[in-house]
């Protein structure tokens, strides 16, 4: 809270006092009423009227010193609130928008239409961040949302997770992976639906999957479909979500690896109309060169 102090300075009655000084404890700045306002003089009082050049001149100097003061802070709000938005980028296509993250050095574009046209209204439901502070997707705080924009009219989601290799996958070389082990091992880890004996299952089904390598970085990319729950658009007691992914991995500072998911879902009565820009999307995605910005998902845990 800004403190200001007021000194009547022998003002004659009813009229106003001025500000003698203001301090912001935060930032333990103080200005003096002498940077601010001449000095009263000693016949102050008994002026009937003050020259009206005098009063402009020392609102001025007081407002320029309250803006010095309150705008730091405001202006580095507003570039925090600029960082966590998407921008879009120069060369993004006509009905996609760009997003990039330097925490996590990874890049995307999503669609802003379907393939008909229709608008799809995504919004920056969690802004990107790093991945010792994203919310989990279970319980056991293994793959997290580290971004997602969501069109709440349409149900469309854009979601960026991260967490370690887990399962078949942790106890063989990255070489031998397949692409439905890859798969099937984020969409485990998504999962929290278990078998009798307690084994974390998928209620997804995989329909198609495949390796692609991009700049010698290997992407695995693959489409799958899950039951999903009753919605504006669809009162049916069963409605399903069809979505298409791509992962691909980074090394933590230990070296393990970590998997990268950006997953691109929708209704299944839009996805005839969506696929086309979901696999955009999806080709779209890509690591980034790390920057100074950058924080290994292992790195500053809490």
């Amino acid at each position: 809270m800004v403190q200001v102090s007021v000194q009547p300075c022998g003002l004659r009655a009813g009229a106003r006092p001025f500000v003698s000084s203001i301090r912001t404890p935060s930032m333990g700045t103080r200005v003096n009423r002498s940077h601010l306002l001449a000095k009263c003089s000693s016949g102050a009082t008994d002026a009937p009227h003050e020259d009206a050049n005098v009063v402009s001149n020392r609102r001025q100097a007081l407002l320029a010193a309250a803006s010095a003061i309150v705008l730091p802070s405001v202006t580095s709000s507003f570039l925090q609130l600029s960082a966590a938005a998407p921008a879009d980028a120069a060369d993004a296509q006509t009905g996609f928008k760009a997003l990039e993250d330097a925490t996590l050095a990874y890049k995307f574009m999503y669609p802003t239409q379907t393939a008909s046209g229709q608008p799809v209204n995504l919004v920056l439901t969690r802004p990107p961040e790093k991945y010792s502070s994203a919310a989990p997707l279970s319980a056991d705080a293994r793959q997290r949302i580290c971004s997602e924009l969501f069109d709440l009219k349409r149900f469309v989601t854009v979601s960026m997770t991260v967490g370690p290799a887990s399962g078949v996958l942790r106890d063989k070389p990255q070489e031998q992976w397949t692409p439905r082990e890859v798969a099937l091992t984020v969409l485990v880890d998504r999962s929290t639906a278990r078998l009798s004996s307690g084994q974390r299952t998928a209620l997804n089904d995989v329909e198609e999957s495949h390796k692609e390598e991009r700049d010698g970085q290997v992407y695995y990319v693959y489409e799958h479909t899950s039951q999903g729950s009753p919605t504006i658009s669809s009162l049916k007691p069963e409605t399903y979500r069809h979505a298409l992914a791509v992962t691909t991995t980074r090394p933590g500072l230990d070296g393990a690896p970590y998997l990268y998911t950006l997953n691109v879902s929708c209704p299944q009565s839009l996805w005839d109309d969506l696929a086309g820009p979901f696999k955009t999307a999806v080709d779209s995605f890509q690591l980034v060169p790390t920057t100074r910005s950058y924080i290994a998902p292992d790195q500053n845990p809490w």
